[in-house]
C-alpha cells in the first residue's frame, strides 16, 4: 500500500505541467498585446517649433508689405506724370480754328494758284494777310504768295517771300520754302547763293523730301 506522503507527491507530478503551461502563454499573450505610449514632446522642442513658425509667418507677412509699398510707389510716380502732363495741357494755349470764312478764302485761292492763276492766287493770298487770317495760317499765306511770283517769273518778290517763312517758329513750310529760295537763286543766276541754299536743306532737314532733289541740283551745278 502506498502511503499517503506518496500519493500527494504523485498528485503534484500531475498537475505541475498544467500550472507551468498557463502561466507561460499568458506571459507571451500579454506581452504581444501591450503598446508603449506615445512619447510626450519635451517643453523646449514645442517653443521651438513655434518660433519656426512666427518667423516663417514674419517673412511672409514682410514680402507682402514690399510688394504693397513698390505698387504704391508706381502709383504714385504715374500720378506725378499724369498732373505734369495735365499741368503742360492747361499751360499750352490752344489756338482757335479759323473762322469758316477764312477757311473758304484759303481753299479759294489755292485753288486759283493750282488752275495756275497766279496773279489772281497771288492777290487773295495777300488779302487774307491783311485781313488777320491765323498766325498758323500765315506762314502758308506767305509760302503760296511766293509759289505764285515763281510761277510768274518774279524771282525777287517769291523769294522775299519765301524768306518771311522762317519768320514763323512753328511753321511747317520752312523746307519747301528752303527748296524755293534756291530755286530762285538758281533762276536769277547767283549760283553761289543758290549751292548755299540747298546745302542748307540738306543739312538743317535731312528727312525733308526734297534733299534728293537738292543733291540733284547740287550735282548739276558742278
Amino acid at each position: 500500500m502506498r502511503t499517503s506522503a506518496q500519493f500527494l507527491a504523485l498528485l503534484l507530478a500531475a498537475a505541475l505541467p498544467w500550472f507551468g503551461c498557463g502561466s507561460v502563454e499568458e506571459t507571451a499573450e500579454t506581452t504581444d498585446t501591450w503598446t508603449q505610449p506615445t512619447p510626450v514632446p519635451p517643453q523646449t522642442a514645442q517653443l521651438e517649433y513655434r518660433i519656426d513658425s512666427l518667423i516663417s509667418e514674419n517673412r511672409r507677412l514682410k514680402q507682402q508689405v514690399d510688394a504693397m509699398a513698390a505698387e504704391t510707389r508706381s502709383l504714385t510716380a504715374r500720378n506725378a506724370e499724369l498732373e505734369t502732363r495735365l499741368n503742360e495741357a492747361l499751360a499750352t494755349p490752344r489756338t482757335p480754328p479759323p473762322p469758316a470764312d477764312m477757311t473758304t478764302a484759303y481753299s479759294t485761292a489755292l485753288g486759283e494758284y493750282r488752275r495756275r492763276n497766279f496773279s489772281g492766287a497771288a492777290a487773295q493770298f495777300a488779302s487774307l494777310l491783311t485781313g488777320g487770317i491765323r498766325e498758323d495760317m500765315a506762314d502758308n499765306c506767305h509760302y503760296w504768295i511766293g509759289e505764285s511770283n515763281y510761277g510768274m517769273g518774279k524771282y525777287e518778290d517769291a523769294l522775299e517771300h519765301f524768306q518771311m517763312v522762317f519768320n514763323y517758329t512753328r511753321s511747317e513750310k520752312k523746307d519747301d520754302s528752303q527748296m524755293m529760295i534756291g530755286n530762285c537763286h538758281l533762276a536769277l543766276r547767283n549760283n553761289a547763293s543758290a549751292r548755299n541754299a540747298f546745302n542748307n536743306l540738306i543739312n538743317n532737314y535731312p528727312t525733308s523730301p526734297y534733299v534728293t532733289r537738292a543733291q540733284e541740283k547740287l550735282a548739276a551745278m558742278k
